[in-house]
């Protein structure tokens, strides 16, 4: 299998959370991700997306589908009704997403779309490279963590950190092999 990029790039709460536990974002909407945080650049560097459920399921809640340029695997057990163009649900560990969505066209960097478990999971298999996160100055106390339990500790290295103009602190880590258990 290919090493291309694997990059978990998300919102999350000072405190850790990627949405309140009901799966809202609306605390998001006062921090758009702007020009500081060059999200165009991001998505021109994608290929390929993989979507956990939820995240597909709050993506698709306002009607419309603004991932039509990628393929798209959505890790579910669930058949999705009406999936849009290049959307497609697969279940399988996360070594057979990333085959599927490959086998569908993603030559290069992979966007893991949330969630936390999704990301954990990913992690535990050694598949996620990078960790790009736009931390939000908003305790919100409880919600859906941005990272699920992880089967062991999991060490990254910062590739950089930039406070913007707006608040938020966008950071970018590289995943690091991890250490061994003593």
């Amino acid at each position: 299998m290919p090493q291309d990029d694997v990059i978990y790039m998300f919102a999350m709460s000072l405190d850790g959370y990627i949405a309140r536990p009901d799966g809202s974002f609306d605390w998001l909407e006062s921090y758009p991700a702007n020009a500081d945080f060059d999200f165009d650049a991001f998505l021109a560097s994608v290929t390929g997306i993989v979507m956990g459920r939820a995240s597909y399921d709050a993506a698709r809640s306002s009607g419309g589908w603004d991932y039509a340029a990628w393929p798209c695997v959505v890790a579910t057990s669930r058949p999705i009704d009406d999936a849009p163009d290049g959307v497609e649900a697969v279940s399988g560990i996360p070594a057979q997403l990333l085959d599927r969505l490959r086998a569908r066209g993603a030559t290069g960097r992979i966007w893991l779309f949330g969630g936390g478990d999704l990301a954990r999971r990913f992690l535990d298999a050694g598949l996620l490279d990078t960790i790009e996160i736009g931390t939000i100055p908003v305790i919100l106390g409880k919600g859906l963590p941005a990272f699920g339990a992880p089967d062991s500790d999991i060490w990254l290295d910062m590739n950089f950190a930039a406070p913007l103009a707006n608040g938020a602190v966008h950071t970018q880590y590289r995943v690091r092999t991890r250490r061994a258990e003593g």
